[in-house]
C-alpha cells in the first residue's frame, strides 16, 4: 500500500513538473536566448562594454512585448547553427533565407533589407566589376550569399572566415584583392579602421539580402512570437523610431524619393505636351505636301498632253522648243548665240533678242559657260544639273538648274553647244519642306520611343507611390516597394545613359585587345543566363588576333548582340545556340556573333538600326543602334546576314594591329577614318 502511494506520489510530481515548463514556455513571462555575430555594426556590436545595435534594439522590442526578455550570446554562424540544432539557443540574429539553411532553421519575417556589395582598395581599381575577379582572390563569409554568388566565376579563388570582421581585416592587410559584404556593416568596419576612403565599391549590388531571425525547424512557438512581436512594432510606431535612429540618411532618402517621382510626372507632362505639338506640326506639314504634291502631279500631266498633241504635227519641234519648261539657248563654234528660245526670255524677264551676241556679253552665259566652252566643242564634254543662285534684272531671285552638251550634225561632228536651264525655286522649296517633314516623322518616332519607354516603368512606380498610405505597415509591400522601385528607376537611367550613348560619342580611347579574350570573357557573362533559358553559347576562337580599339565600346557592343540572340532564341523550339568566333583575313581581323534564331525579315533588317526601333515587347530599340555606332566609332564594318527562318549572323570586322600604332585617336580623327573606309 505503502508503495502504491509513493509511485502515485512520484508521478503527481513528474506531472506537475512537466506542466510548470509547459507554463513558463508558453506563458507571458520566460527568457529566450539569442545568438548573435560579434562586432557587425550597425546592427550588432559591444561599445564601452554595452551590447547595442539596430537588430538588438528591434529583438529586445519585439520580445517585449510578447512579454518576454532576450539573453543575448556571441557567436559565429557556424557555431551558432550548431548550438540551435542542438536547442542549446532560441534564435539566431540576422540570417538570411537560403535553401540549404531552410532545412534546419525557420525563419522570421524580414527586418531590415539591403545587398551584399564588391569592394576594392584603391591600389586595385582595374577591378571595376564580379568578372575581373578570374584569377584573383576575395575575402567572404563562410556560407554566405556572396560565397554561393561568386564561385560562378571562372577559375575565382576564395579567404574564407567565420565572420565578416575577419574578412574585412584580411582585406585591409592585403590577403585579398577584393571583398564580399553586406555593404552597411562593410562600411562601418572600414570607418572603423580609418580605412573607408582607401576602398572604393566596385559594385553595390551583387546579391539583394533580406536580414531575419531564425529558429529552429519546427518551433513555430517562438516564430508566432517574433512575427507578432515585428508585427507590434510595425503597427505602434516602434521600428520606425527605431530605423531612424540607427539609419537617419535612409530615412532622408525615402523623402528625396517623393520628390524625385515629382520630377518624374513633371517630365512625363512636359514629354506629352511635345509629342502632341509635334503630332500637329507633322499633320499640317502633310497636308501641304499633298497639296504641293498633287500640284506637281498636275503640271507632269498637263505637259504629258501637249507632247501627246504635236507628235505628228510639222511644228513638232517647234512647239517642243516653245513647251518646254527649260529656256534654251544653242551657240556656236566662236560662242556666238544662234538661237534664243521665248521660254528663255520668259524666264529671264528679258526682251531683247540675244542672237548674233557673244556669250561673254551675256552675264547668265558668262556665269555657266566660262572654262567650259571649249571642252565641250574639242572634246564633246557634257556638263549636266550644274545649280546655281541668278538675281534677275528686276532683283528675282532666281534657282537654276543648267545643261550644258555638244550639238551634233548629221555627220556628228560637233558644230556648236545647247545650253538649256530650268527654274526650280519651287522645286526647291518643296524638296526643302519635304525633308522637314521627314525630318519631323523621325523626330516623332524618336518622342513617341521615348515616351513609351518612360511610360511603362513611371506606370509602375506611381502604382506603388498610390499604395504607400494603404499598404505602407505590409512588409511584403515594403519588401517589393524597396525591390522593384529601384529596379524600375535603374531602368530610366539606363535608358537614358543609352539614349545619351547613341546621340553623344566620347572620345575613342584606343588600345591593343586580343579579340579571342573579349569574347571569352564575354561568354563568362552569359553563360549561366543563357543556360537558364535552353540556350547554347558556343565559342571558336583564335588566340593573339590583335586589334587597336575602345575595349570597352567594342565589348559593350558585343554584349548588346549577344543579348539580342539570346532573347531572339526565345521563339525558337528544339536546339538554340549562339556561336562566338574570331578570325583574320587579308589583314583585317573578324568577330562573328550567329543564331539558329527565327531571322529577320529585309523590312525589319532596315529598321533595325533606327533608335527605339524594337520587335521586343519590352526593349528599347537602343541596342543594335548603339552596337552599330560603337563599331564604326573604331574603323569597324558592320555586316548583317538574315532571312526569316534561317537565323542572324553578324559580322564586325577591323584593321589587324599593326605595332607602332598609336593607342589613342581623336574624335575628328576616327570618324574621318570611317568615312574612308565606307569609301
Amino acid at each position: 500500500m505503502k508503495l502504491h502511494w509513493s509511485i502515485t506520489a512520484i508521478l503527481c510530481l513528474y506531472i506537475c513538473g512537466y506542466a510548470f515548463s509547459a507554463f513558463a514556455q508558453d506563458g507571458e513571462s520566460g527568457t529566450l536566448t539569442a545568438a548573435y555575430e560579434p562586432n557587425l555594426p550597425p546592427f550588432h556590436f559591444e561599445e564601452d562594454g554595452e551590447l547595442q545595435g539596430f537588430a538588438i534594439d528591434v529583438l529586445k522590442e519585439a520580445a517585449s512585448s510578447q512579454g518576454k526578455e532576450i539573453d543575448f550570446q556571441p557567436m559565429t554562424e557556424t557555431v551558432a547553427a550548431a548550438a540551435l540544432a542542438a536547442e542549446e539557443i532560441d534564435i539566431i540574429i540576422g540570417m538570411s533565407y537560403s535553401e540549404r539553411q531552410a532545412e534546419t532553421m525557420e525563419f522570421s519575417n524580414t527586418y531590415y533589407s539591403t545587398s551584399v556589395g564588391l569592394f576594392v582598395s584603391d591600389e586595385r581599381e582595374e577591378i571595376d566589376s564580379v568578372i575581373e575577379l578570374t584569377d584573383r582572390t576575395a575575402a567572404v563569409k563562410a556560407g554566405s550569399l556572396e560565397r554561393d554568388f561568386l564561385q560562378n566565376i571562372r577559375r575565382i579563388q576564395f579567404n574564407e572566415t567565420s565572420t565578416l570582421e575577419q574578412a574585412v581585416e584580411l582585406t585591409v592587410l592585403g590577403r585579398a584583392d577584393a571583398l564580399a559584404g553586406e555593404i552597411t556593416a562593410v562600411e562601418e568596419l572600414l570607418e572603423d579602421r580609418g580605412q573607408r576612403d582607401n576602398f572604393f565599391a566596385a559594385d553595390r549590388y551583387l546579391v539583394p539580402m533580406e536580414y531575419s531571425f531564425a529558429v529552429s525547424s519546427e518551433d513555430y512557438q517562438t516564430l508566432r512570437l517574433l512575427n507578432n512581436g515585428l508585427r507590434s512594432l510595425q503597427n505602434d510606431g516602434t521600428y520606425q523610431d527605431i530605423f531612424q535612429e540607427w539609419f537617419p540618411e535612409e530615412s532622408g532618402q525615402r523623402e528625396n524619393l517623393m520628390l524625385a517621382l515629382q520630377i518624374l510626372g513633371l517630365a512625363f507632362l512636359v514629354t506629352a505636351a511635345v509629342i502632341i505639338i509635334g503630332v500637329r506640326l507633322n499633320r499640317r506639314l502633310q497636308k501641304e505636301v499633298n497639296r504641293k504634291t498633287e500640284s506637281l502631279n498636275n503640271v507632269n500631266l498637263s505637259l504629258k498632253e501637249q507632247i501627246e498633241a504635236t507628235k505628228n504635227s510639222n511644228e513638232f519641234q517647234k512647239q517642243i522648243l516653245q513647251s518646254s519648261p527649260r529656256g534654251m539657248m544653242t551657240l556656236d563654234e566662236e560662242g556666238t548665240i544662234t538661237s534664243y528660245s521665248p521660254k528663255a526670255a520668259f524666264m529671264l524677264n528679258e526682251e531683247e533678242n540675244k542672237v548674233g551676241k557673244n556669250y561673254l556679253e551675256e552675264k547668265l552665259l558668262q556665269y555657266f559657260l566660262k572654262g567650259k566652252l571649249e571642252d565641250v566643242l574639242l572634246h564633246g564634254k557634257q556638263f549636266l544639273g550644274e545649280e546655281g543662285e541668278w538675281i534677275r534684272e528686276d532683283g528675282i531671285h532666281l534657282r537654276l538648274r543648267a545643261y550644258i552638251y555638244p550639238l551634233y550634225n548629221f555627220e556628228q561632228h560637233v558644230i556648236g553647244v545647247m545650253f538649256t536651264f530650268e527654274d526650280i525655286s519651287e522645286e526647291v522649296q518643296v524638296r526643302h519642306k519635304a525633308f522637314e517633314n521627314e525630318k519631323n516623322q523621325a523626330l516623332s518616332r524618336v518622342v513617341a520611343g521615348i515616351a513609351h519607354e518612360i511610360r511603362n516603368p513611371l506606370t509602375s512606380i506611381k502604382t506603388f507611390v498610390e499604395l504607400i498610405p494603404q499598404k505602407f505597415d505590409s512588409p511584403k509591400f515594403r519588401e517589393k516597394i524597396s525591390a522593384l522601385v529601384p529596379q524600375e528607376i535603374e531602368r530610366l537611367n539606363e535608358l537614358i545613359e543609352g539614349l545619351m550613348d547613341y546621340s553623344k560619342s566620347r572620345p575613342v580611347k584606343k588600345e591593343k585587345v586580343d579579340t579571342s579574350n573579349l569574347l571569352e570573357s564575354t561568354h563568362v557573362l552569359f553563360d549561366r543566363t543563357a543556360a537558364n533559358k535552353g540556350v547554347e553559347i558556343r565559342t571558336f576562337t583564335e588566340k593573339e588576333l590583335f586589334i587597336s580599339t575602345d575595349r570597352q565600346q567594342l565589348k559593350q557592343a558585343v554584349i548588346n548582340l549577344i543579348i539580342n540572340a539570346v532573347d531572339a532564341l526565345q521563339e525558337v523550339e528544339g536546339e538554340k545556340w549562339v556561336s562566338l568566333r574570331n578570325y583574320k583575313v587579308d589583314g583585317r581581323v573578324y568577330l562573328e556573333i550567329q543564331d539558329n534564331g527565327p531571322g529577320m525579315s529585309e523590312r525589319v533588317q532596315k529598321q533595325a538600326f533606327e533608335p527605339f526601333y524594337t520587335t521586343k515587347a519590352d526593349g528599347t530599340g537602343l541596342g543594335l543602334a548603339i552596337a552599330k555606332q560603337h563599331v564604326e566609332e573604331n574603323n569597324g564594318l558592320f555586316d548583317v546576314e538574315s532571312s526569316p527562318g534561317k537565323g542572324t549572323l553578324i559580322r564586325l570586322s577591323f584593321p589587324g594591329y599593326m605595332p607602332g600604332e598609336k593607342e589613342f585617336n581623336g574624335e575628328n580623327n576616327t570618324r574621318q577614318n570611317v568615312r574612308e573606309m565606307k569609301t
